[in-house]
């Protein structure tokens, strides 16, 4: 082994989650931890793949109470983590059809509940067109507006978090991969990986599309499937200029199935819909023109200027998602392991709220409430899905 051979606590994937784990690890006490990453650090998943939207908004109320515990560290990252996450502002906008205006405002209520009254309200279509000239409504019967939504940069997010981890002392190896979870009895044991073994009481599971194998050479079948992500940028002068002409927030637009926000001043970035499964270890193809078209079509629905703007570039890349699309995050299996993986798209924005519980409950014992008073990461167990009782919107839309 390059430079330890024995932790505190092995963390396996150094993708958003991943990061942000170990960091907090370290920080809150455990003086040997090693972070192992098959490629790169934020390079090879899907946090290089990730919208990075900023936004409380969801149908899933637990999913609201983490992205409202975690906004906050997005707004003092400088403070918290150190660096720059590349949080902007735009305002987040939540576009929804006739058949789901009550929905929305169960969801923004909801919202309001868990981050307070003033980040984010129902607003009338037209508010929504005068705040920003670049958006065409038609078909849009209501819209939740959060003042403080918008995106920020994974990549720069989670390299700042390993930037953190390692001024706490954490060892990240990069281009290391973690074939097998070794136990002893009941416990786990260590990892072995491809350059030795490490020997560690605690082994988290936080590499995505990639993470459940080592699981599931110890019987913990995780359903996680690996499916195909991508995105795109356009050139779009002032879509990221509040007040210009074609002026865009981060915006989820249910009624086309469609996401974008502006990338700088100047560019507009938007999700590209692809193929649901694929097979991991094989290359992840380009995007296709087909999928391309489909979706700008989609995007100039909403924003007209796209459909003559010229693109920048595409990416796509690999994501875990489960049954439910809601992560997997707690203890399974022997006792040592904890999982923290199949995000299905969502990590990256209640990556610090993971980050903090995940923690208390392994070093502590602590599952921290919200409140409700019921444990914030409760929802997320393992077991759910033997137990056939996958996670459900309190308030679904027809796209999420």
């Amino acid at each position: 082994m390059s430079r330890s051979a024995a932790a505190d606590a092995v963390v396996v994937g150094g993708g958003v989650v991943g990061a942000a784990l170990a960091h907090r690890l370290a920080w809150a006490g455990l003086e040997r931890v090693v972070l192992c990453e098959q490629a790169r650090v934020a390079a090879h998943g899907a946090t290089s793949r990730s919208g990075g939207l900023i936004r409380l908004h969801h149908t899933v109320h637990s999913d609201t109470e983490l992205t409202a515990r975690s906004l906050p560290v997005f707004e003092q990252w400088a403070d918290v983590v150190g660096g720059d996450c590349g949080y902007r502002r735009t305002g987040f906008l939540q576009l929804v059809g006739p058949r789901y205006a009550e929905a929305l405002a169960a969801n923004t209520a909801a919202a309001a509940a868990a981050a307070g009254p003033r980040r984010t309200e129902v607003i009338d279509p037209a508010e929504a067109r005068r705040l920003y000239p670049g958006l065409a409504l038609d078909g849009v019967a209501a819209a939740a507006f959060e003042p403080d939504g918008g995106y920020a940069d994974p990549v720069r997010a989670a390299t700042a978090w390993a930037d953190a981890a390692r001024r706490q002392g954490v060892e990240i190896h990069e281009g290391v991969r973690v074939h097998e979870v070794l136990t002893s009895g009941d416990r786990v044991a260590g990892v072995e990986t491809t350059t030795g073994r490490i020997s560690a009481p605690l082994v988290v599971l936080a590499s995505g599309a990639w993470g459940d194998a080592p699981a599931a050479r110890l019987g913990v079948r995780v359903p996680v499937t690996a499916r195909r992500i991508g995105l795109a940028q356009a050139h779009l002068p002032g879509a990221g200029r509040r007040g210009a002409d074609v002026s865009v927030p981060t915006c989820i637009d249910d009624t086309t199935g469609s996401y974008f926000r502006p990338e700088g001043a100047d560019r507009l970035f938007f999700g590209v819909p692809s193929h649901p499964d694929v097979a991991i270890g094989h290359d992840v193809a380009p995007l296709t023109p087909d999928e391309l078209s489909s979706a700008l079509a989609a995007i100039a629905r909403r924003v007209p200027a796209v459909a003559s703007a010229p693109l920048t570039g595409t990416r796509a890349g690999l994501d875990g998602y489960t049954p439910d699309k809601r992560p997997v995050i707690g203890p399974a299996g022997p006792d040592g392991l904890y999982l923290a993986l199949g995000f299905s798209g969502g990590g990256f924005k209640m990556a610090p709220a993971v980050a903090e519980l995940a923690a208390a409950e392994i070093l502590d014992g602590q599952a921290v409430t919200g409140k409700a008073e019921q444990p914030l990461l409760a929802p997320y167990r393992l077991e759910r899905f033997a137990e056939g009782r996958g996670i459900v919107p309190e308030a679904p839309y027809a796209q999420m």
